[in-house]
Order: structure tokens, then sequence, then C-alpha cells
């Protein structure tokens, strides 16, 4: 699993905590709210905690057993209404709805043992407001993360409570995130560090993540001086107030037994210090594994996979001109790290090349594609839609006053001036016959594909339009998407999932993927999608201490009235061919062959997509 691929490569290089995964439940994305992307698992409760406890599981084992798993943002950041970096938010919902959706991938960390692969190590406390537990709220009501009473609430819950009471670790939400300050401080005037850490820790986070913790973002120096200062005081208080010495010592107990879990009850340097050659041997050596994952993903989005094969029925060949535009975007792991590419402006010209060019299947020559950017598109669309023109050069002559030329007189070109903005694309858009985005993200300064789409419909008729979502998928509204060819969704920028799309592109992969989020723009709803199937047929089996005893096509079996009949339906699949979610209800109906009469012996819900019923037969009783 990408856990355990994850917990592999994490602990080959020095790393025990892990802050992940994300257990959001995005129940309506939108590019104007939360906008979590790919960080999370999908919008059903169901899936999310399924992912959650694989995921959780995987890197357990993978680093086996030295990776504490966080899993972010308790209590659920999933339904709220604007990002956390910007403003607290507030969610409105009750405990027992909340319950339902939000807290449900978090039951399924937490239900079972520490110790367990599929338990979490910790929480992290997330900075937003619940309604549902927390009152009426106010701008003054502290989020979840600083509110002491809010937080027990949710520890005393059944779901909860056993698993902090075994050492269960809350871990709070970096300290420093600019809803925090705003929220100690509207003006954006001071940052009270000592007050912010406080608040935090009495609130019963046993860890603090003094991330970003000064008020001006990116003062490194500020922010060590700020942590120091912390620590220095939080040391004083530890000495003079017996109520704080006793949560500290709590807190410390708790982070300590994590660490002799990790370590297998051993500090010592060669046991915990890692070996420097796994790195080489160890990172970035699963290339195969994700090849696998990416293929499984890719979905198509729209149209339907009958309709795709009428609006693109063979893929890109000799003699067709590509165009593609990338949302080429940089960024930086670590501030004096140089910025490099999320996904490199030839990244998918590239990959076409090294598989269908003149080195692979020869399918494609290179002089057919030319890569863009975003930001060379969008300079296209700003010249308006008049021809752009490529200036002229201007000859100048050494000799101004003879008429004729003669052999002294010479002439000088004035240098090649520069095309224009957007030229390029121009020239590049005269013969096309496939225009293909790389699309991100709904980020600022990434409008150029939805203005290509509404400002040149006469480009958009006239070629084979393909968009690749390489984060999420629901960025494009119903009209946009009703101008493309195809729109397939990646769900990640990473090298193999790049391949995987070109791929897709020259219809080589079937689209076995299906979206985890509701997708307005082409009304899939999740919750529709993970209902039964009504065209299956389900079997059923007639079960003896677990293995099966009667199929359909075995002969009728000698039973008496009175005895039990261990009933197990096979796997009720939804309509995107999974398991249905655990508490679907099965009917389980029985047929009166003399008189035709139907009854309903009993309604069951799923396990792991099965139902199971211990029937009692009864005089005449055919099923």
């Amino acid at each position: 699993t990408v856990g355990e691929l994850v917990g592999r490569e994490l602990t080959a290089i020095g790393i025990n905590f892990l802050m992940g995964p994300s257990l959001d439940v995005l129940e309506q994305p939108a590019a104007s709210r939360n906008d979590l992307g790919v960080r999370s698992f999908g919008g059903d409760p169901y899936w999310v905690g399924l992912m959650a406890q694989a995921y959780t599981d995987g890197v357990h084992a993978g680093s086996e057993n030295r990776i504490a798993v966080v899993p972010k943002h308790f209590p659920g950041y999933g339904s709220s209404d604007r990002p956390l970096h910007e403003e607290v938010p507030t969610v409105r919902k009750s405990l027992e709805q909340l319950k339902q959706i939000e807290l449900a991938p978090f039951f399924t960390v937490t239900n079972k043992a520490i110790g367990d692969p599929e338990t979490a190590d910790a929480l992290l406390t997330t900075h937003i407001r619940y309604q549902g537990f927390q009152g009426n709220i106010r701008a003054t009501t502290n989020p979840v993360s600083f509110d002491q009473q809010a937080l027990s609430t949710l520890m005393l819950q059944d779901e909860f409570a056993g698993w902090r009471q075994d050492g269960g670790l809350l871990v709070s939400d970096a300290l420093g995130v600019r809803a925090v300050k705003r929220f100690y401080d509207d003006t954006g005037q001071t940052f009270p560090h000592r007050l912010v850490a406080k608040d935090a820790f009495l609130a019963g986070n046993d860890l603090l993540y003094l991330g970003d913790f000064a008020l001006e973002e990116g003062n490194y120096g500020a922010e060590l001086t700020n942590i120091k200062d912390t620590i220095d005081w939080f040391r004083e208080r530890y000495s003079t107030d017996q109520a704080f010495q006793v949560q500290v010592d709590t807190a410390v107990l708790r982070i300590l037994q994590l660490k002799l879990r990790l370590y297998n009850e051993s500090f010592s340097s060669e046991n915990v210090l890692i070996n420097v050659e796994n790195v080489t041997t160890t990172v970035g050596q699963e290339s195969t594994a994700m090849f696998e994952i990416a293929q499984n993903a890719v979905t198509l989005i729209f149209p339907t996979v009958s309709d795709l094969a009428e609006r693109l029925p063979q893929p890109p060949k000799r003699g067709e001109n590509m165009v593609i535009f990338t949302d080429m975007r940089t960024a930086q792991q670590c501030s004096s790290c140089p910025p490099q590419p999320l996904i490199g402006e030839t990244a998918i010209e590239n990959r076409i090349l090294t598989l269908y060019g003149p080195t692979g299947s020869n399918q494609v020559q290179p002089q057919q594609i030319t890569s863009f950017s975003y930001a060379d598109l969008q300079a296209f669309l700003d010249a308006g839609p008049g021809p752009i023109i490529l200036p002229t050069p201007v000859i100048t002559s050494t000799d101004t006053v003879e008429i004729t030329a003669s052999p002294e007189s010479t002439t000088t070109p004035s240098p090649t001036p520069e095309p224009p903005p957007g030229y390029q694309v121009q020239e590049a858009l005269r013969n096309v016959q496939w225009i293909i985005f790389g699309m991100l993200d709904g980020a600022a300064g990434s409008e150029a594909l939805t203005n290509f789409l509404k400002e040149r419909p006469d480009l958009v008729r006239n070629a084979n339009v393909v968009v690749f979502a390489y984060n999420a998928p629901y960025y494009l509204d119903s009209t946009e998407i009703s101008q493309l060819s195809a729109f397939i969704g990646v769900y990640s920028k990473s090298t193999e999932y790049i391949d995987t799309s070109v791929r897709a592109l020259f219809q080589e992969l079937p689209y076995v993927g299906a979206p985890p989020v509701n997708i307005s723009g082409v009304r899939y709803e999740l919750f529709t999608q993970t209902q039964p199937n009504p065209d299956q047929i389900i079997e059923l089996f007639v079960v003896d201490e677990d293995e099966v005893s009667l199929t359909e096509n075995d002969e009728p079996l000698d039973v008496s009235v009175g005895d039990t009949l261990n009933l197990r339906t096979g796997i009720v699949r939804d309509f995107n061919g999974n398991p249905v979610p655990d508490g679907t209800l099965v009917r389980f109906i029985q047929q009166d062959r003399v008189d035709g009469l139907i009854t309903i012996i009993d309604e069951i819900p799923t396990q792991n997509g099965i139902a199971q019923l211990n029937y009692v037969l009864e005089s005449r009783t055919e099923a």
C-alpha cells in the first residue's frame, strides 16, 4: 500500500513522526471552500475510514512500527467553509451529526488497542469551532484545539475514551498559523506566543507544534526566539505551579510511552540512529508499486466510456499536431532550497516522446508537439481575439547619401525582434489537432484553462481537447466540461502518474478508477454511486462453520423443519463495482412456491459487503 511505501522511506531517512493522513470527509468539495484536494481520502466517511485503517497499518508495517501515525485534522475539517491558514472556521453541526460524518473515520483508528497496527498513535487537533459540542459560537469562542471542555467532551466519547486512557496522544496543529494570530489579535499587531502555547497545552494537547511561531511569516530568527522563550517560561511555571506540573508530567509520560513503543524500550544509539546507507537503497525504489497504484486510480470523469469511443476513436498519430499547456508552478522544500516545478513545462511532452516517439513505438514525432505554460496561454488570451503581429526587422543603410547602391555601401539588419507575448502560442494553435491541459487546482493564476474555454470556443471546436486533473477533479463546471473531448482524473503529479496519464491518452489503459468525491460538473453524486447496483445478481450461499456447503448449482440439502441454515450473500457491490459500505441493509425474502406468497424474513446490515443470516426452517419453506 501507499502507507507501507511511506513508512519504509520515512524510516530510512530517520523520521519517526508523521502528521497524517488527513481523515477529513469532503462532503461538498469546492475550490472556494477549504479545498483539501487530494490530501483527503474522499467524501464518504466509510471509505475514508477504511483507507485510514489501511494507510495507518501500512505505515506501521513499512516502518516496522518505528513511525508514530498522527491523523488530522481532528475532529474533522471537511465541512469547513474556509482555509485553516486564513481564519478560524465554524462548523455548525450537532455532535450526533459529527459522529456520523466527521468523526467516523477517526473512530476507525481509535477503536482498537494502542499498539495495534491499525490504531493511530496520536491525533492532531485543529483550529476550528464546532457548534455541536461548544454551544453558541461567538467571535470569542475558542477553537476546539484551545478549548479544554470541548476536547474533554470528545475524549469521553466511547470511541475515544479507551484509546486516550491507554496512552493516545493529542498533538496541536501549528500554533502560529494566520488563523490563530487573528484569533488572538485581529489587528495583526501582536502575537502573544506564551499565551497561545499555554492555552493549547491546558486545553489538553500533550505535544505542541510551534510552527510559524512569530508575528511575521518567515521570520525564522523571531520564531526561534519565541520558541526558546516559551520553553523557558514553561520551565519556570513547572517549578511554581503544581497543577501545571501534574499536567506536564502526564503529557511527558504519554510521550515517553510512545517513544518506548517506537524503539522497543531501548534508546541506545545503535537502536535509534539510522544506517545512512539505507537511504539510497530504499528511497525512490518503489516505482513499480507506484505505477500499479497510479494505473488503478486513473478515472474517466467525462464522457462515459462508450461516448469516449465516439469522441476519440483513435489516439494521437503521426501528422497530428499537439499543443500542451501545463500549470507550471514552483515550490521549495526548504527556505534555502532552489525552487522546483510541481510539473515541468515539458513533462507530458517528454513522456509522450519516450513512450511513443522515435525511440519508442514511433507513433509521433518531436516536431508534432509544442509545450507551453499556463502563463504563456494567458498571455495569448490577454492579447485579444485579433492576430498577434510579429514586428518586421528594420534594415538600415550605412550610406544615406547615395540613392544607387554601390559596392562601397552596406546594409546592416537590426536584431531580430522578440516575438510579442502569446505569438508563439498563436502560431502553434494555427494547425492543431490535439490540445492537452495538465491541470493542478484552482489557485490564483491558474485560470488560463477556464479563460481559454470561455474566450476561444473557435479553437476548442476544431480540436480534440483533453484535460488531465493532476489534483482534485472538481475545479471545472458543467459548461466547461461539456466543451472537452475527455476529462481524466489522475490525482497526483508525480512521475508515475504523468506516465499513466500519457498511456491513457494513447488508449493503452482501461479506466478502472472512480471519483472519491462529488463532482458537480458531471452530476456525480458519491452517495448515489455507493448504493447497491440494482442490476447485479447477488449470490447466496449456505455456510457451515465458515465453509460454503451449498451453492445454487448443488443438489438440495437434506434438511428438516426446525433446522438452522447459515445464509451468506456474496459481495454486494455498488455502482462503481466496490463493496457497499458497512451497514447497508440487505433484505432476505422467502417465496412460497405453492401459493406464490413472498415474505420478508429479515433485513441484515452488511459487513465488508456481505450480509449473513441464521434462518430457522419452517414448514413449506422454499426460498
